[in-house]
C-alpha cells in the first residue's frame, strides 16, 4: 500500500498574522496610490488645458474681415511664433474657414471629429511623427471660423513622470518599513506563545510542576494557566 501524499505544511501563526496585514495595507496603499495619480494627472492635464485653451483664443482674436470681404489673419508670422512662444515645448495652428478651407497655418494639422456643441474641444493627435494635445475653438465673429492649437507633450510628460516618482518611491520606502516594523511587533508578540509551545514540549512526562509563562496578552496569559490547571488535576 502506498504511503499517504504528505500534508502541506501548516504556516505558523506569525506568518498568517503578517499575511493578514501585510497584503490588505499593500492593496489599500496601491488602490490609493492609482487614485492619488489619476487626480494628479487630471489637474496637471487641465493646467495644460487652460494654457492651450488661451493659446487658441489669441490666435482667433488676430482673425479679422480682409478687404476683399473674406477673413484674414492679422499676424505676421514672426508675430505668429512671439504669439506661440513656448520654452520647451513646439505649438502648431491651423484656422478653418466654415466650408473647411485652410485659412492661415499648418496644413497637416487637420480638424478632429467634432461634438455638435461649439465647447472647446480637447483630443490628442499625431503630427509630424509628434504627439500633440489638441484644442479646437469654434468662432462666429468677424464670420464663422475654427481655430486649432496644437502642443506637444514632452513637458507634460515629464512632469508627471517626476510627479509620478516622487509620489510612489517614498511610500515604498515607508511601505517597507512599515512591514519590518510589523514583522519585529507580531514576532515580539508571539514569541511568549513559541516560549510555552517550547517548555511543554520539553516537559518530562512525570514533572507535573507548573509552567513558567511570560505572556504580553491575555490570550496566553489564560493559555499558559489553563496548562498548568491541567497539570495540577494530572498531579
Amino acid at each position: 500500500m502506498n504511503p499517504a501524499a504528505p500534508k502541506d505544511p501548516v504556516p505558523s501563526l506569525r506568518h498568517r498574522l503578517l499575511r493578514h496585514v501585510i497584503v490588505p495595507l499593500a492593496l489599500t496603499w496601491l488602490l490609493g496610490v492609482l487614485l492619488a495619480l489619476g487626480v494628479a494627472r487630471y489637474f496637471t492635464q487641465k493646467a495644460f488645458d487652460r494654457a492651450l485653451l488661451d493659446d487658441a483664443y489669441a490666435v482667433a482674436t488676430h482673425v479679422r474681415h480682409a478687404e476683399d470681404g473674406g477673413l484674414t489673419l492679422g499676424l505676421t508670422a514672426a508675430e505668429m511664433r512671439t504669439l506661440l512662444f513656448d520654452q520647451n515645448e513646439s505649438l502648431y495652428f491651423a484656422v478653418y474657414l466654415d466650408d473647411g478651407r485652410l485659412l492661415a497655418g499648418h496644413p497637416g494639422l487637420a480638424l478632429p471629429p467634432l461634438p455638435v456643441s461649439h465647447a472647446p474641444h480637447f483630443s490628442e493627435m499625431a503630427f509630424q511623427n509628434q504627439q500633440l494635445r489638441t484644442v479646437v475653438v469654434s468662432r462666429s465673429r468677424p464670420s464663422i471660423f475654427k481655430v486649432v492649437v496644437g502642443q506637444t507633450t514632452r513637458s507634460r510628460n515629464s512632469q508627471f513622470d517626476q510627479l509620478m516618482f516622487f509620489s510612489i518611491a517614498p511610500q515604498i520606502l515607508l511601505l517597507g518599513l512599515l512591514a519590518l516594523w510589523l514583522r519585529r511587533a507580531i514576532q515580539d508578540d508571539v514569541q511568549p506563545l513559541l516560549d510555552l509551545e517550547r517548555a511543554v514540549a520539553q516537559r518530562d512526562a512525570r514533572d507535573l510542576t507548573p509552567v513558567a509563562v511570560s505572556a504580553r496578552t491575555s490570550d496566553v496569559q489564560r493559555l499558559g494557566e489553563a496548562i498548568n490547571a491541567l497539570l495540577a488535576r494530572v498531579g
